[in-house]
């Protein structure tokens, strides 16, 4: 952003300004697509050994996954999702800013008015972007949300669905490192069936049913099960500056949802040292485990 305000007041004006912005963004999300997706199996900074723990009944077409790391941040989530959020819109207004002043300039009538507002928002993306630059990932987290809930309601809704043929366990490792356990699996089993993924289960908030897009096999059945059971889900998006399994598993082709429980208060707790047993019950546990077996029954 720096170099695009370079540009703008000394290369040219708003023309060459947009055009470095655009690349600039590019740039970003390239970078940022591939440090999610093939860097974590390809870097070898840092680089250490883990394991996934698989257990399967029969040849599986429903696996239930849940990831065993857990990390903190000096930054907690709440406020990097913000950060993100108003990065983005703050980005697109210094773009629409340049185009408007692109547009007056070709008129022959540049006011100050518009090189003002670019200013303003360029340096508002800079803060906005600041806590992103400054969370550094630590190990102070009990992972009591994030992510032992998840592993102990997969764990439970795999003892409730015992009799039922053709399911499989998987419990990830490494989630917190750029998705690394989950596309470790699916690089080395190509085969394609449905996944539901369970990542941080609160005791209060709305379930969300979360995946790359509505409409497909998981989605429906996690529906069809909260309905019978009288429990309200959303399926939406993914949360923005959110990664999760079912995302790689997603990116492989699998059918695979993220169901998930929480709040404001949540998000502002995990991947922090607050986010221990103290401000969990298990409650939401319970019930997560109850839609993810009957999810199962719907899909088996």
């Amino acid at each position: 952003m720096f170099f695009t305000v370079y540009v703008y007041w000394d290369h040219g004006g708003a023309g060459p300004a947009l055009f470095f912005l655009a690349i600039g963004v590019s740039i970003v999300l390239l970078a940022s697509r591939w440090l999610t997706r093939s860097a974590p199996l390809l870097m070898s900074l840092m680089r250490s050994r883990s394991v996934n723990l698989v257990a399967r009944r029969g040849n599986p077409a429903v696996w239930l996954v849940a990831h065993l790391d857990s990390k903190s941040q000096t930054i907690p989530m709440l406020l990097r999702i913000a950060s993100i959020v108003l990065t983005v819109i703050a980005v697109v207004i210094v773009a629409a800013s340049l185009v408007s002043a692109l547009l007056a300039t070709l008129a022959g009538d540049l006011e100050f008015a518009q090189a003002e507002l670019f200013l303003i928002f360029a340096f508002l993306t800079v803060i906005c972007v600041g806590p992103l630059i400054a969370c550094f990932t630590l190990n102070a987290s009990p992972g009591a949300v994030d992510n032992a809930s998840g592993v102990v309601s997969v764990l439970l809704a795999a003892r409730e669905v015992a009799s039922r043929p053709n399911v499989g366990v998987i419990i990830t490792s490494a989630e917190e490192l750029g998705l690394a356990g989950a596309r470790a699996y699916v690089a080395a089993n190509p085969e394609v069936a449905v996944v539901l993924n369970c990542d941080s289960i609160d005791d209060s908030g709305r379930f969300l049913c979360m995946t790359r897009g509505e409409g497909r096999q998981a989605v429906r059945a996690v529906r069809g099960a909260a309905q019978r059971q009288g429990v309200r889900v959303k399926a939406q998006r993914m949360l923005p500056g959110i990664l999760a399994d079912s995302m790689a598993f997603a990116d492989a082709g699998w059918d695979a949802i993220t169901l998930s429980r929480g709040n404001i208060g949540t998000l502002g707790r995990v991947h922090t040292s607050r986010d221990n047993l103290a401000h969990l019950n298990g409650t939401g546990i319970a019930q997560a485990a109850h839609l993810l077996a009957a999810a199962v029954e719907e899909l088996t």
